[in-house]
């Protein structure tokens, strides 16, 4: 699961039809079985022409937590249409009609961006989007009985503190690109969802900034980093979201990754007040 960029990149949406930023899950990552909760989102303009994808998390049975450059079209922060959200681990078993109208998947028009406007400044402070499914999602897919918690205020700073050095480990999942050389004529995207373990590195250096959460993504030890398509899905400590997928430094799918924190009050209050009378379904978990 990783992204592809030169200097950086967004970790979100592969274009349906060529390259452009995006992530996916690289290095040790295997078949992800365990996050029933994570999807695939494919995001459609107005015209109903789909324009890229991501990742994200069902935080109720309705309510679909990705990265707010997932949930726009241009860095003018113009919000998507609508959107179409896969659930199924390979969902690139489904067949070649990718993807697939009305045959699989939960739609969503209910879209809202915190605030995303382009990557322009490091460190990003507004990539956060939220997703309102138009059904929930145990009417196409039943055997999803389970959703991802959110961490509340606060928690990756306690959660760094009582967990020095390498062991303040988290678990990352997605559909991004497994591999990319780079100058993205050529990437491996099966639209699969992957896991893989990471560590927390930072949460205050220049390009986090206390807005975002700097990752290991050394493939060594076991662990993995993200990529294209990746965007907008989990950083886990157990089920519990405390940030999503956003970019990467310096590397084709290989640089430093940046997830955008979940775990602050303004974006938790962005969150209840989107979610409206779901928002009480939300678990909250303090780490």
């Amino acid at each position: 699961m990783r992204k592809t960029v030169t200097t950086v990149a967004l970790a979100s949406a592969l274009v349906l039809a060529g390259g452009t930023a995006a992530q996916a899950i690289t290095g040790n990552f295997t078949d992800d079985n365990e996050h029933d909760y994570v999807g695939l989102a494919v995001f459609f303009d107005a015209d109903g022409n789909a324009t890229h994808r991501c990742s994200g998390s069902l935080l109720t049975d309705t309510v679909f937590l990705t990265a707010g450059h997932c949930v726009t079209l241009d860095d003018q922060g113009t919000v998507a249409t609508s959107a179409r959200v896969y659930f199924e681990q390979d969902v690139q078993a489904l067949g070649t009609a990718y993807p697939y109208d009305d045959e699989y998947g939960v739609t969503s028009s209910e879209i809202y961006s915190y605030g995303y406007t382009g990557l322009g400044n490091i460190p990003e402070t507004k990539d956060a989007g939220l997703m309102i499914l138009d059904e929930p999602v145990t009417e196409v897919y039943p055997d999803i009985t389970e959703y991802a918690s959110l961490a509340t205020a606060g928690s990756l700073d306690s959660y760094k503190r009582s967990h020095p050095g390498n062991s303040a480990t988290t678990t990352i999942s997605g559909y991004g690109v497994q591999e990319s050389n780079g100058s993205q004529t050529k990437q491996v995207a099966y639209r699969e969802r992957l896991t893989a373990e990471s560590f927390v590195i930072g949460l205050n250096g220049t390009n986090a900034g206390g807005y975002n959460v700097k990752l290991s993504t050394n493939p060594g030890g076991g662990r993995g980093g993200t990529c294209f398509g990746d965007s907008g899905g989990p950083v886990l400590v157990g089920d519990t979201v405390t940030a999503v997928n956003s970019f990467v430094m310096n590397g084709a799918c290989a640089g430093t990754g940046f997830a955008y924190r979940t775990d602050t009050q303004d974006v938790i209050d962005f969150i209840l007040d989107k979610a409206g009378d779901e928002a009480d379904e939300i678990e909250f978990v303090t780490l």
